[in-house]
């Protein structure tokens, strides 16, 4: 059986881990990752990331993979929102398999509504989110949009997103992997334990 790992990124002005660094199960999909991977004997890693400096971002997730990696784990990619993103970068760059929940697509079109916010609602550390921060997204977004590199991807969509337009990332996946659509929701997403049966199927492939 091979052993296998997720590496988890978190949305934007969000975290996964407390100021302790305990996993924040009090979010419901946090809750019922951890719960499935115990039970399949799944590494999972949820690091707190910084969408200022999505460089750095980059490195350090490439690092955690190669620590992974070099142990002899499978490892995919999972990500809600500007984790989603991230994911699909952080595959595109390792050849692993994606899972993206409520991705977003364009980060320089997404994220400058969030200019001027001032702290991390999740974590209570303050921080400035600027215009300058949105615009070092364009290469990253080409980059990405240019790859021609075969992954996997399962594409995790709730239809009432309320930040989203879900109909829109279904057009903009058909056909690059799985998209699955689940009535209701939210941009949080609701609907991680109706997920698994094909979170589980994905990985079972690695």
């Amino acid at each position: 059986m091979n052993k296998l790992a997720i590496i988890y990124l978190h949305g934007f002005n969000s975290a996964s881990l407390d100021k302790e660094g305990r996993l924040l199960v009090r979010k419901p999909k946090l809750a019922v990752l951890q719960a499935f991977c115990a039970e399949n004997q799944i590494e999972l890693h949820a690091p707190n990331v910084d969408y200022r400096d999505f460089e750095n971002l980059v490195e350090d997730q490439l690092l955690l993979w190669n620590q992974l990696f070099d142990q002899g784990y499978q490892i995919a990619f999972m990500g809600s929102s500007m984790g989603g993103f991230a994911s699909e970068y952080l595959a595109i760059k390792t050849g692993s398999p994606a899972i993206m929940i409520n991705p977003v697509i364009s980060p320089t079109t997404v994220l400058p509504q969030f200019v001027g916010v001032t702290a991390n609602r999740e974590t209570d550390t303050e921080y400035q989110w600027c215009l300058e921060h949105c615009q070092r997204y364009t290469g990253f977004e080409q980059e990405l949009h240019r790859s021609n590199r075969v992954i996997s991807r399962l594409v995790l969509l709730d239809l009432e997103d309320e930040l989203l337009d879900s109909s829109f990332s279904r057009q903009h996946y058909q056909g690059l992997g799985e998209v699955l659509m689940f009535d209701g929701g939210s941009h949080s997403f609701d609907h991680m334990q109706e997920a698994l049966p094909s979170i589980e199927n994905l990985l079972n492939q690695l």
